[in-house]
């Protein structure tokens, strides 16, 4: 009986968790939906697209992750996982949920180099003559500054929004100095990606050590 009331704890634990999961993925959806409306008031907005392109890129490792961490939740969800007993699948659902908000520490943090990337290559390209609280006014990258995504997506819904109804005009650029700029940003999103590759490998090799502490402790599974 005791087994039972563990596994069904377990589970209303692990729908919490997917729903939470569920949410920082819907933020992506968000954006999306109302990038297309969104103007920094130069002729191609460019800005706007490549802020838009990184969050994006970062969608596909945040999904990623969340699979990953389905994979050691469902795994959790077996029979044999209760073979240590309910204190040993425990530990492991709060090691791989550590492990998840360390990867989201990760993920901001790369998130924090290519806002402020972004913002220098700008403010040099107008010579200064772009505040950081005016870009900020509309900045989509800001939103997620200091945040964690899986930690607490709908405080980086809120800012998200904010962020969305700012405008901002970027000062008028010769066609050579667009191109210049777009070559610079377009830099600076290769390393952004550099970044988020390096955090995913990260949380992919914990993810994988827990899986298989998972077996041979909890499932008592000697390879």
């Amino acid at each position: 009986m005791r087994g039972l009331i563990c596994l069904a704890l377990l589970s209303v634990a692990i729908s919490v968790i997917a729903a939470d999961r569920g949410q920082a993925l819907q933020l992506f959806s968000d954006l999306k939906r109302t990038k297309k409306g969104r103007s920094f008031g130069q002729g191609d907005d460019f800005v706007s697209v490549v802020q838009s392109e990184l969050l994006l890129a970062e969608e596909d490792y945040v999904r990623s992750s969340i699979n990953g961490e389905s994979d050691v939740l469902e795994a959790l969800s077996g029979g044999a996982a209760q073979t240590s007993g309910p204190a040993c699948v425990s530990f492991i659902k709060q090691k791989a949920e550590i492990m998840m908000n360390l990867a989201g520490v990760s993920y901001a943090t790369c998130l924090r180099v290519v806002d402020d990337e972004v913002f220098a290559v700008l403010a040099d390209a107008t010579d200064g003559a772009v505040s950081r609280d005016q870009y900020d006014a509309a900045n989509v990258l800001n939103a997620f500054r200091g945040e964690n995504i899986f930690v607490d997506p709908s405080r980086i819904r809120g800012k998200l929004q904010q962020r969305m109804r700012g405008s901002f005009r970027l000062p008028e650029l010769e066609a050579d100095k667009i191109a210049e700029v777009k070559k610079e940003l377009a830099d600076v999103k290769d390393r952004f990606v550099e970044c988020m590759k390096t955090a995913r490998g990260g949380l992919e090799e914990t993810l994988k050590a827990t899986s298989k502490q998972l077996k041979m402790v909890c499932a008592d599974e000697r390879e």
